[in-house]
C-alpha cells in the first residue's frame, strides 16, 4: 500500500493504463527528501503519469530505492534515483578545489562526495552517512533540479516546500545565483526567506517571479503572492501528462519529482 502525499489517506494512486504499460517504455523516478521519498512511473515518450506515491521517512526502510524497486515485478527501463543531502554545497565546476577541508566548517563534516551535473558546470560537495555512501547510482538533487530550470531574462526564485524544509534556487539568464535548504514551519518563514534572498541578491521585489510546489503549496503561495510581481505554481503539463485518472492526487504537490 503506498501512502499519498497527504499523510493522512492511505491508497493505490495508479492509472488503470499502467496495467498495459510495458516495462520498456516507462521510466521509474525516485526522490528522497528529508521529509521522506516519493515516486512515479511515467511513459517515457508521452509522460503520461501512470503512477505516483510517496512514503513518509518514519516508515523508510534502510535501502529506500531498493525497497521502491522492489515494488514492481519487471523493473521499468529507465530508473532515475536522487536525494536531498543535508550537508552540500554548489560551486562552479571550475572553482571547486581538489581539497575539501574547508567543507569541514561550511558542512560540520568534511564532503566525501562530488557530484558532477551532465549538463551544467557545476558540482555539489556533499557529506554521506554511511548508508548512504553505500548507495550506488544515486544523483544529487540540487543538480537536477538546476538542469531542468532554464534560465531566462528574468529574474527568478524556485520553491519547492518539503513539510519542516525547502529548498531555494535562485537563477537569472546569466547563471545560478544561490541555491539552498532552509527551515520552513509557517508561511511567515517563506516570506522571511523569499524577502531576504531578494534583498542579498538586490532583486525588486515588483519585477521578481517565484514559482512555488510541493506541500502545502496553493496556501503558502497565495500567502506571498502579494508581495511580489509573479507568484505561480508549477506548470505540471510541462514535465508529465495526467489523465483524468489521476485528478484525485495533487501533483503539483510533488514538484520536485516532477522535474527529475
Amino acid at each position: 500500500m503506498v501512502t499519498t502525499r497527504t499523510h493522512t489517506v492511505k491508497q493505490t494512486n495508479i492509472d488503470p493504463a499502467f496495467e498495459s504499460a510495458k516495462a520498456e517504455n516507462c521510466t521509474l523516478s525516485i526522490l528522497r527528501e528529508q521529509d521522506g521519498l516519493s515516486f512515479l512511473v511515467k511513459n517515457s515518450t508521452t509522460t503520461q503519469l501512470y503512477m505516483i506515491g510517496y512514503i513518509p521517512s518514519s516508515e523508510l526502510s534502510v535501502d529506500p530505492f531498493q525497497e521502491v524497486q522492489s515494488f514492481f515485478p519487471q523493473i521499468p527501463n529507465k530508473v532515475i534515483m536522487a536525494s536531498d543531502y543535508a550537508k552540500s554545497t554548489l560551486l562552479p565546476k571550475a572553482l571547486m578545489p581538489e581539497n575539501l577541508d574547508w567543507t569541514s566548517h561550511l558542512l560540520g563534516d568534511k564532503a566525501n562526495k562530488i557530484f558532477t551535473s551532465k549538463q551544467l558546470e557545476y558540482q555539489a560537495a556533499a557529506y554521506l552517512t554511511q548508508e548512504e555512501i553505500k548507495e550506488e547510482n544515486v544523483e544529487h538533487n540540487w543538480l537536477l533540479q538546476l538542469e531542468k530550470m532554464s534560465l531566462s531574462n528574468e529574474q527568478k526564485i524556485w520553491v519547492d516546500l518539503g513539510g519542516r524544509t525547502a529548498n531555494f534556487y535562485a537563477l537569472d539568464g546569466k547563471r545560478v545565483h544561490m541555491i539552498n535548504c532552509l527551515p520552513v514551519a509557517s508561511k511567515e518563514d517563506l516570506l522571511y526567506h523569499l524577502g531576504n534572498i531578494a534583498e542579498q541578491l538586490k532583486w525588486n521585489r515588483e519585477t521578481l517571479h517565484i514559482e512555488v510546489s510541493g506541500v502545502g503549496h496553493s496556501a503558502y503561495r497565495s500567502f506571498v503572492k502579494p508581495y511580489f510581481f509573479k507568484v505561480e505554481g508549477i506548470k505540471v503539463a510541462k514535465y508529465v501528462h495526467v489523465s483524468s485518472a489521476m485528478n484525485d492526487v495533487d501533483i503539483a504537490s510533488f514538484g520536485a519529482l516532477l522535474r527529475i
